[in-house]
């Protein structure tokens, strides 16, 4: 039989407690340290006239994504002129076919950039293939300023090098993009995805950027040379973005964009390259600086998430241990309260980058994260180390 209990001051002090730090650990939350349409109308230069760009891409085996992607690329609306650079290695006939086909398709017709393709020595040994190619597009470049992306990505709307480009000013020595996966991937994966975007936006529009999510940035030649490209990782065969990012970010002079039109929507990963992706920025993360700071407020946002719900569900013990109806209700509302604010806030960021998550599941994914995370550094601790690196003795 359970009794009408007495409220006696450690129940009142214990319930308030408890409320007040459910609600206050509930805005505790990377969404709300970011925020888009803030950013996007601040002041900014605009780069008149645009700049001649160059487009680097480096595929390997993707003949099928490049094909499928690159009309999109081709197809952008850019006056000033831009040339798009493939880098590849020889024996990829598929891909090289794709790019003479698309070489003789546009001759004659009026568009505003170019297609140039060239090789990868096949004497290379002890580098990242992929940096290499990297590499090679920025001396094959005749232009200032550079686009990095990938084969299996295409832009958002035909004004995707002209919205990036209008950052292009001489106050900045980079520019940081956002991206999307395409349709057919979990919703899990959106969320995650997003959720890491926006701490690496945050710390973009601080001007200490630390990584990316997406292939969508733009550098000065004239940097990237002076600085020696990937030297210091080039025997990392992964993470060239990363190191883009976290080497050539200085502070005062890194541009974040986020406009719709200069978004890229990635081709969906096989969950083997989903999974890689993660156990590779496992290695990556030791390799970059500034990575303390970085995770430091992951691990805090966390604690923020888990403490309070532990706090409840002893509560729930508690009171029902004691009968006590008053701490049982107000363990209720807590729950419901801290369900309902992270439902809310992770639902107005999720719609401000228009993408698709069950509004039931955002708050059950935010203390999921965690676990993926453990998840994935175990898959680390198990793999051979000697897969990321190119020196293999």
């Amino acid at each position: 039989m359970i009794n009408l209990p007495h409220i006696d001051d450690l129940t009142i002090i214990s319930c308030a407690v408890l409320l007040v730090i459910v609600i206050v650990s509930s805005l505790i939350s990377p969404f709300l340290r970011f925020k888009k349409r803030k950013w996007e109308e601040q002041e900014r230069d605009v780069a008149d006239p645009l700049p001649t760009l160059s487009i680097i891409l480096t595929p390997h085996d993707e003949a099928e994504a490049l094909e499928k992607n690159l009309s999109s690329l081709m197809g952008q609306k850019y006056p000033s002129g831009f040339q798009v650079i493939v880098v590849i290695e020889r024996g990829e006939n598929e891909t090289e076919e794709v790019l003479q086909r698309f070489q003789k398709t546009l001759e004659g017709q009026a568009v505003d950039g170019s297609l140039y393709f060239t090789y990868i020595p096949e004497t290379s040994r002890y580098v990242s293939r992929k940096k290499l190619a990297m590499t090679l597009g920025v001396k094959a470049a005749r232009t200032e300023w550079l686009l990095f992306t990938e084969p299996t990505s295409r832009p958002a709307s035909d004004t995707w090098l002209q919205t990036m480009a209008e950052n292009c000013v001489d106050a900045n020595s980079l520019v940081m993009g956002y991206g999307c996966y395409a349709g057919g991937v979990s919703s899990f994966k959106r969320f995650e995805r997003l959720c890491f975007s926006y701490y690496l936006m945050r710390e973009a529009a601080r001007g200490t950027a630390y990584a990316t999510v997406s292939p969508n940035i733009m550098i000065r030649k004239t940097e990237f040379m002076k600085q020696e490209g990937f030297r210091g990782n080039l025997h990392l065969i992964h993470g060239e973005y990363d190191f883009l990012i976290n080497k050539y970010a200085v502070k005062g002079r890194v541009a974040l964009e986020t406009r719709n039109e200069a978004w890229i929507i990635d081709d969906a990963p096989s969950h083997r390259e989903w999974m890689a992706q993660h156990v590779v920025y496992q290695e990556t993360r030791k390799w970059l600086k500034r990575s303390f700071s970085h995770r430091l407020w992951f691990n805090l946002d966390q604690i923020a998430l888990h403490f309070p719900l532990l706090l409840v569900i002893v509560a729930i013990f508690w009171g029902a241990l004691t009968t006590n109806l008053i701490v049982l209700a107000v363990s209720g509302v807590s729950l419901i309260t801290l369900y309902l604010i992270h439902t809310l806030i992770g639902c107005k960021a999720i719609s401000t980058f228009q993408e698709q998550v069950p509004t039931m599941l955002i708050y059950p994914y935010q203390l999921l994260m965690i676990w993926r995370k453990l998840f994935y550094w175990l898959r680390y601790k198990a793999s051979d180390k000697l897969d990321f690196t190119t020196h293999k003795l």
